[in-house]
């Protein structure tokens, strides 16, 4: 049987619109391990069309044109270490907006930078749990 979308592929994908995609791509494969899947370039040799998989996540990206200008998005990402994958982002002329921290009542340690392009980007690690 057929399936209506790629194989491995969540029915939603987050599809970013940014100047130079490139160093986009080079920033999400350093701070997230991101793996490409597929890439079309435009005859002018900017990203057309480009999927990267972060963990069980497909992300579309590609370079903005006259057509289609950049846009900014907020994005959250679970990550296995919030605070290894916030140093990285850092390290990595991202632009600090919270460092990861757990609040009161909140199962989630989480963090905020934003990268180059201007995308907002919340990142958490679910902490373990123990009810007494």
């Amino acid at each position: 049987m057929s399936s209506y979308k790629p194989k491995n592929y969540n029915s939603l994908s987050p599809y970013l619109i940014v100047d130079d995609a490139e160093k986009l791509v080079d920033l999400l494969k350093i701070v997230f391990d991101a793996k490409e899947l597929r890439r079309y370039h435009r005859e002018d040799g900017s990203i057309m069309h480009l999927e990267l998989q972060l963990d069980d996540s497909v992300m579309m990206i590609s370079d903005s044109t006259e057509n289609y200008p950049a846009i900014t998005a907020m994005l959250h990402i679970y990550v296995p270490d919030v605070f290894e994958t916030f140093d990285l982002a850092i390290e990595n002329d991202c632009l600090l907006l919270e460092r990861p921290t757990t609040k009161a009542d909140d199962t989630d340690a989480r963090g905020a930078f934003m990268d180059y392009a201007g995308n907002y980007w919340s990142v958490s690690t679910q902490q373990d749990i123990t009810i007494q």
